[in-house]
């Protein structure tokens, strides 16, 4: 599924690039359940360098590689004081306050924002050791 470079409108949509149906079905209760919460939203938001060799020599795979080996932030919205890098897991774990960190520090890195970034979790359930975890950690867990 493409990504999309530009920012697009804060709405729900038909799909999500990049979104498996358990997590476009998680933000697109937030996104029904949050009304105008954002001025702008991109999604599968490429994040991080590009390997430019392929291991494996299919001219396929080849001719992929550079845009398969960036990593991909799930959702970067924005509202008015702040911009927010959001992972979207059912269940989140630690896997996902990792994802949320490691790609806000990328977003940052590579854009310099003239926001403050918040690394941010969004689930339809956190246990309370991933909320603790995430809460020490600077990551914001949202549950639907």
């Amino acid at each position: 599924m493409p990504h999309i470079d530009a920012p697009v409108a804060y709405e729900p949509l038909d799909w999500y690039p990049h979104l498996g149906p358990a997590d476009a079905d998680i933000w697109r209760a937030f996104v029904e359940r949050n009304p105008g919460r954002f001025m702008r939203v991109w999604y599968d938001f490429h994040v991080g360098d590009a390997d430019e060799e392929a291991p494996i020599a299919a001219a396929n795979v080849q001719a992929a590689w550079v845009d398969l080996t960036r990593w991909r932030c799930d959702v970067i919205a924005e509202d008015v004081e702040k911009i927010y890098v959001i992972e979207i897991k059912p269940h989140a774990n630690a896997k996902a306050i990792g994802q949320a960190l490691s790609y806000a520090h990328l977003f940052v890195s590579e854009h310099a924002p003239s926001k403050p970034v918040v690394p941010v979790v969004l689930t339809d359930l956190a246990i309370s050791t991933t909320r603790k975890c995430a809460a020490s950690c600077g990551v914001e867990i949202w549950e639907m």
